[in-house]
């Protein structure tokens, strides 16, 4: 995923930032992640969109990496869509990985996440899952 950019990429991260889980947390804040993923499959306590929008977020909030925990939380989850649905969300990385509305408005998206407000975050992978 991060190709040749940077030496330690997709090794867990050792150092403290100012988002993310602590580090000592960030094993079992996967761990609950995954425990809670199957939960939901099991149950269907969730549509598939509302899994993936948890998923998606947790995966960013728990920020296992120095850098690029967006990127693997977006491809974390298209990885469980194709599984699951046999389809993903095409995000359009050109313009959500910079500035721009799109940006903004998916970054407004996650935090409102963060306050346990899903439907915009829901409504983005709605808006551009493959069809």
């Amino acid at each position: 995923m991060f190709g040749d950019v940077w030496r330690w990429a997709g090794q867990k991260r050792t150092t403290e930032l100012n988002l993310g889980v602590p580090v000592h947390q960030i094993d079992v804040g996967l761990t609950d992640l995954m425990d809670d993923l199957a939960y939901w499959r099991k149950t269907g306590e969730l549509d598939i969109i509302e899994q993936v929008t948890r998923l998606h977020h947790r995966a960013a909030v728990i920020h296992p990496f120095l850098n690029g925990n967006g990127r693997w939380s977006r491809l974390l989850a298209n990885i469980f869509l194709k599984q699951s649905a046999g389809k993903i969300t095409l995000w359009p990385e050109e313009t959500v990985g910079n500035t721009s509305i799109i940006r903004d408005e998916y970054l407004a998206a996650m935090r409102g996440a963060d306050k346990g407000i899903y439907e915009p975050l829901m409504a983005i992978h709605r808006r551009y899952m493959e069809t």
